[in-house]
């Protein structure tokens, strides 16, 4: 009965510090609730909880998610019963879907964006030097990949562990 007890004074810290993710909120690529709720979601972080926030795109457009993206929120808006991550720049990568592999580009060029739970992913391409570019055709292919671009992704926000 002793050694019981020792066991259970012993164990019981290690389960009052493990912290389990607990998914808020999930939408569809239409921007709808699928599981949970937005206000959930909000409450958690008004309560100061750490969130991530992962998204699916079809890259294929066969209907079904070929990349998955999960990042920490660490600049979060509230803003009209909806909630919106802007993401830290990364550097440039590139899926290869048949590998299958992520590849990282020898830029310098960054990719960035504001994702919300309305399901639209806002986002461009920071390119440094720009400017400096004297191949005008270049250049001027190059401020493209800059222009921001819309897409519609399906989301998952989730506590953190």
């Amino acid at each position: 009965m002793f050694r019981n007890i020792l066991v259970i004074i012993v164990l019981i810290p290690f389960f009052q510090l493990e912290t389990f993710s607990q998914v808020l909120v999930k939408t569809n690529i239409e921007g709808e609730v699928i599981e949970g709720s937005i206000e959930s979601l909000i409450s958690a972080i008004q309560e100061g909880s750490k969130i991530r926030v992962g998204w699916s795109m079809d890259l294929n457009k066969d209907g079904d998610p070929d990349l998955e993206h999960w990042i920490d929120a660490n600049f979060i808006s509230i803003l009209g019963g909806h909630v919106f991550n802007q993401i830290d720049p990364i550097f440039r990568q590139i899926p290869k879907l048949n590998i299958p592999q992520v590849q990282i580009k020898e830029s310098d060029m960054q990719w960035t964006g504001i994702i919300g739970t309305n399901s639209k992913l806002i986002h461009r391409y920071i390119i440094p030097n720009l400017d400096q570019i004297d191949d005008e055709l270049m250049r001027s292919q190059l401020e493209k990949r800059t222009a921001i671009k819309e897409m519609m992704v399906s989301t998952i926000w989730s506590t953190a562990n």
